[in-house]
């Protein structure tokens, strides 16, 4: 409730947010496998979308205030089947975690890349390479 601690409370409420966002990307990035006139298919902007979607995600879940959010506020890890999957959660957030910096920089170069390529492709500058196929 004092002033340095009250930042941490910001970036966890930030990170609620970005929680949020990540399923608008998902979303967005399962859109790009269909098109309205060709049915469903692959190219390759729908694959810069899902990579995009998945290093977000997974900057995300590797920082330290979702850390806390899934296994923060237990006293006991073995105490039940629920702790216990928190708990285990919480180990794979905490692995993810050692990789923060990564995600961090492997999503931001990432994003620069797909705003760039799909400018490009809706300026039509180049063409996406896709196969479309009917379901």
């Amino acid at each position: 409730s004092r002033f340095p601690l009250l930042l941490q409370n910001l970036h966890r409420f930030f990170m609620y947010g970005a929680l949020v966002f990540n399923i608008f990307l998902w979303m967005g990035a399962i859109r790009g496998f269909h098109d309205p006139d060709e049915g469903w298919g692959i190219g390759l902007g729908s694959m810069v979308l899902v990579i995009n979607a998945f290093l977000l995600m997974m900057y995300s879940f590797s920082c330290h205030s979702f850390r806390h959010f899934i296994g923060g506020g237990l006293n006991c890890f073995s105490c039940s089947k629920v702790s216990r999957a928190r708990h285990t959660l919480w180990e794979r957030v905490s692995l993810w975690n050692q990789s923060h910096r990564l995600w961090a920089w492997s999503s931001l170069i990432w994003i620069v890349f797909t705003d760039v390529y799909i400018r490009l492709v809706a300026n039509g500058h180049i063409t996406d390479p896709n196969t479309w196929s009917r379901f």
